[in-house]
């Protein structure tokens, strides 16, 4: 049997943020664009700001973004305390 498709798209999560919690996707994507542009700029793997490590791709496209120790970072911490 082929494997099993997530039921919610990583696409349909992002518009739920944007459009249910406000979220402003188009401001997140450019933060991310300055806070990688020196490491992009240098061809680096991988940028670390703020507690968060940022993945780049060799074509310099930011992939993924890790907290440093495997956790939420203290921005998140911050947003999700907000929410509650």
């Amino acid at each position: 049997m082929g494997r099993k498709r997530d039921i919610v798209t990583d696409h349909a999560v992002v518009r739920y943020l944007e459009r249910v919690y406000g979220v402003d996707i188009a401001s997140l994507k450019r933060r991310i664009e300055k806070v990688t542009e020196g490491g992009r700029e240098q061809r680096a793997d991988a940028v670390l700001s703020d507690g968060v490590r940022y993945r780049l791709s060799h074509s310099g496209r930011v992939v993924t973004v890790l907290g440093l120790t495997g956790t939420m970072s203290n921005r998140g911490k911050r947003w999700k305390a907000r929410r509650k």
